[in-house]
């Protein structure tokens, strides 16, 4: 199932920006007989510095005929309030159920270092099994595609 989300979503975002990194993790319990399976796709518009990276996760889920997909959309730059609401209802507008977090990091008292705004969001997908639940599946990531290349726009 991840082979497969990872051809699909490569040849859907190549078309809307560029795949800037592959990552394959496999962690295993130590207490538990259990692995864990992931790919992280980073994805970006374009190759400018300051830009709005997407990083999409897969997780491979315990039945492994079904995957989670969840993509962070981190905004590098400093972003005022109304900015950042701005680019909440903007986000929103393509994806109803994402999410918005802000984070800025100090290094000391008063004397902010780092902040970034993150938009996110997650959906589940299953392991074809007909031509209509691949057609749907398809029809899934072609959105997803489409969504996230507009995201990583936004700012």
């Amino acid at each position: 199932m991840l082979q497969l989300l990872v051809e699909k979503l490569n040849q859907l975002l190549s078309a809307r920006g560029m795949i800037t990194d592959i990552v394959l993790r496999s962690d295993r319990s130590l207490l538990e007989d259990e692995e864990m399976r992931e790919v992280m796709i980073s994805f970006a518009g374009t190759f400018e510095e300051e830009q709005p990276v997407a990083t999409i996760h897969l997780f491979l889920l315990e039945d492994e005929k079904s995957c989670e997909v969840e993509v962070e959309i981190a905004y590098p730059y400093e972003l005022a309030a109304e900015q950042i609401q701005a680019l909440w209802a903007q986000a929103r507008s393509r994806v109803a159920e994402c999410s918005l977090s802000e984070k800025r990091r100090y290094i000391e008292p008063g004397k902010l270092a780092e902040t970034s705004v993150q938009v996110d969001y997650h959906f589940v997908v299953q392991t074809p099994q007909s031509a209509a639940e691949e057609a749907d599946l398809n029809e899934t990531l072609e959105r997803f595609a489409a969504d996230l290349g507009e995201l990583v726009k936004l700012g």
